[in-house]
């Protein structure tokens, strides 16, 4: 039933249109005002009854001619703060750029709604989309959560999209279980006494704290990580002082651990904190540790994810490339994860000669992954919800 691919097809200029139009318009975290706008005005155009249930997140609801289950589908629609060197004919015109791919996501699930509401005689239950703002600051999918996205009705499944470049469209990957990193992010701010360079002895030097709590970090992931276990230790920011003649007084240090066990995340958030404060109190500094924040791995639920890569079989292509996928960042579609049943894909995008990966200001996407991903999403939506249906009227029988 590659029918949904040759729908998709039909609505790409629609779907290309709507990404350059947010790719000139990137806007950042949870103030979409433009972004959010436009959503909405599709939403509308297609049929739907859109609602913004918190700021810039936006829900839709499309319901079958049949009672059944209730699925969501997941699109992250903010950019990123950084300036814009694709080169591209619609580069952004703000002082954001879509460097990770949201504005295909968006005009994706947009396409998916188009095939979904056009298929609603045949659709069994409900699908709910989901546009959500500040996945990049990890506080939006919370705040739809907060806001009831996952209830009334209740949400029994999830299912989420992002692009990638490990191979070029068409093409898919997931796996089971943690599919994405936890991600915990944490600020240092070590206080000490500023002094003349001449004179250091008068001093606590926080620059000497901050290189012996760096050192110790990386002893940390060499000898108390388990070789076999896969995580990542960075400090992305250290800054102190003014003069090269001028202790400090104070220096701060930012950076974040991504891991995939949850036992070990748990062990190594502790010795975070721990090493820091007897690193400070080894050289009689004050040293303050903060938690910017923790999101959770996607944990992609192994049954449910089969039943996703049969639907992309069924109605978009043979195009699955892995079923062992997994990705070193984190996405804070995980917030869903833990709450409903949920699987995560990977759908290529690669574009030749473009060697450089997301969050990198000359970063080109493939457009015609658009056509794919709507495919996708419709298909998944439309054929578990068919599954349950079935299933439901045999165990009635």
């Amino acid at each position: 039933m590659t029918e949904f691919l040759e729908q998709a097809k039909r609505l790409e200029d629609f779907m290309v249109s709507s990404r350059r139009y947010l790719h000139q318009h990137a806007e950042l975290g949870c103030d979409l005002p433009k972004t959010a706008s436009f959503v909405k005005e599709k939403l509308k155009e297609i049929g739907l009854e859109p609602k913004e249930i918190c700021q810039s997140g936006i829900l839709a609801e499309i319901k079958g001619a049949r009672p059944g289950k209730t699925i969501l589908l997941r699109a992250d629609m903010d950019a990123l703060p950084m300036e814009e060197e694709s080169g591209l004919p619609f580069h952004t015109r703000t002082n954001a750029a879509h460097t990770c791919g949201h504005d295909l996501h968006t005009s994706m699930l947009l396409g998916a709604a188009k095939i979904l509401y056009d298929n609603r005689d045949t659709l069994c239950g409900t699908v709910k989309l989901m546009f959500q703002p500040g996945e990049e600051v990890g506080i939006g999918a919370r705040n739809m959560i907060d806001a009831g996205i996952l209830e009334n009705p209740r949400v029994d499944a999830a299912f989420g999209m992002h692009v990638m470049f490990g191979w070029k469209a068409p093409a898919f990957a997931y796996g089971s279980g943690f599919t994405t990193s936890f991600l915990d992010e944490f600020e240092i701010t070590i206080k000490g006494v500023g002094c003349h360079g001449a004179m250091p002895h008068l001093g606590i030097d926080p620059i000497n704290v901050g290189f012996h709590i760096y050192t110790a970090y990386q002893a940390l992931v060499a000898r108390e990580m388990p070789p076999k276990e896969t995580a990542s230790l960075t400090i992305g920011r250290f800054t102190s002082g003014t003069r090269s003649n001028v202790m400090p007084d104070r220096a701060v240090m930012e950076g974040t651990m991504r891991t995939y066990d949850r036992a070990l995340r748990e062990r190594m958030l502790k010795r975070l904190e721990e090493v820091a404060k007897h690193c400070g109190e080894m050289f009689h500094a004050d040293v303050t540790f903060r938690w910017l924040s923790n999101i959770p791995a996607i944990e992609s639920n192994p049954e449910l994810s089969e039943e996703f890569a049969g639907c992309i079989r069924e109605y978009v292509g043979d195009f699955i490339k892995s079923s062992a996928c997994t990705m070193t960042f984190s996405d804070d579609f995980g917030f869903v994860a833990e709450k409903v049943p949920s699987s995560f894909f990977m759908v290529g995008c690669k574009v030749d000669g473009c060697e450089v990966q997301h969050h990198n200001p000359k970063v080109l996407f493939d457009e015609s992954v658009l056509v794919y991903g709507a495919a996708a999403y419709a298909g998944c939506a439309h054929g578990w919800l068919l599954q349950k249906f079935v299933k439901s009227l045999r165990d009635t029988d």
